[in-house]
């Protein structure tokens, strides 16, 4: 069986990376370099606290696998599970996430809620005169996204993958209900089975071939400050999507805030996304004040109208996609490696990845697609 993926980036590498381990013929189409996308943009949160039991388990399960993912790709993945903690700002958003704990704990996460004074007594370094409470996840935290792509894309290869770049896919090639290849501007490249996961580029492939998924773009921006003393553990989040702070192996403290203009054109960063973050960080870190920021960046995530990734067979019998993770690719895409690739190989959909079916997130808004 011959298969071929597009897109280098962390959900597109772990899916050939399982398919090669299990045999499988794996050609993967680049059109830059591996995790040029999103995925070494990102800064590389781990957590379970989400407000669905699918999720969750899901969650865990990923979890379960990235900490032995070094040794399985004999591959150094620094992992720190210093634990994921979540903050409320008024009491509406407290009550949500408490909720949310409970169905947590009950699938098994550490997941603690815990109030202002006993915040301020746990983390001096937070000024907790904004916040009402919030909930800390043992076991969760923060990996390094540059070591998952770089450690798939060296398994896959000692797996007799190949990895093909640069290589623009310009377009699909169907007859009846398959693909029979891809026009790319290197010729074209026929298979038994097509997985597209090229990120923000895999709408304009879809669409080649008159389907359709509904996704929307929306830019997050990110900084990274001078290397300063380690002094904060666990991965901070301000709910909801308001603001992600960790701090680096190498001590610079690593802050992420998603803007509100969809469909950005570039990754540029802005200065508004800097003054923004200055307010915000020294707010909740005072100790920030005198921090110099380096550098900031900016990353395309694309997100669907219930914030949870497509992963399925789409409009053709041996055609998948990976796309619109909404934020939570390094979160998933281990375990959606090895469900999708077994799907694959099998023919039989993944039970646990149907509620990601592009069926279930089939666009109304009048685009026309025969999903399968």
């Amino acid at each position: 069986m011959r298969v071929i993926v597009v897109g280098a980036g962390i959900m597109g590498l772990s899916i050939a990376y399982n398919l090669a381990v299990r045999g499988v013929e794996v050609i993967v189409l680049e059109s830059r370099y591996p995790g040029s996308g999103l995925s070494v943009r990102a800064i590389g949160a781990v957590h379970s606290q989400w407000d669905n039991e699918h999720d969750i388990s899901l969650a865990k399960r990923n979890r379960d696998l990235l900490e032995h993912l070094s040794g399985a790709l004999d591959f150094n993945i620094p992992f720190r599970q210093d634990g994921y903690l979540l903050l409320a700002t008024d009491e509406d958003q407290l009550m949500q996430i408490k909720e949310y704990t409970k169905i947590q704990q009950s699938l098994g996460i550490e997941t603690t809620s815990l109030s202002r004074q006993e915040l301020s007594r746990r983390y001096s370094m937070l000024d907790a005169s904004s916040i009402v409470g919030g909930t800390l996840s043992r076991g969760d935290g923060s990996i390094h996204p540059f070591s998952v792509v770089f450690g798939y894309w060296k398994g896959l290869l000692e797996h007799g993958g190949k990895l093909l770049r640069p290589a623009l896919v310009k377009g699909l090639e169907a007859n009846g209900e398959q693909v029979r290849g891809l026009d790319t501007d290197q010729g074209t490249y026929e298979a038994d089975a097509f997985v597209l996961s090229a990120g923000v580029g895999t709408r304009s492939i879809l669409r080649s071939a008159g389907l359709d998924v509904p996704t929307v773009i929306v830019r997050h921006e990110m900084l990274a400050t001078e290397p300063l003393k380690f002094f904060l553990k666990p991965m901070i989040e301000l709910y909801r999507d308001r603001m992600y702070i960790n701090q680096s192996l190498r001590g610079e403290i690593i802050c992420h805030i998603p803007r509100t203009d969809p469909n950005p054109k570039d990754t540029k960063s802005t200065l508004e996304f800097l003054d923004d973050a200055a307010t915000e960080l020294t707010a909740l870190l005072p100790s920030l004040r005198a921090a110099k920021v380096l550098r900031s960046w900016a990353g395309l995530v694309e997100t669907t109208p219930n914030s949870e990734p497509i992963c399925g067979r789409v409009g053709y019998g041996n055609l998948s996609v990976a796309l619109g993770d909404s934020g939570k690719g390094i979160m998933l895409a281990p375990l959606i490696g090895e469900l999708m690739s077994e799907a694959i190989i099998t023919g039989e959909p993944s039970a646990d990845l149907l509620p990601y079916s592009p069926q279930a997130t089939m666009n109304d808004g009048g685009t026309k697609a025969n999903y399968i």
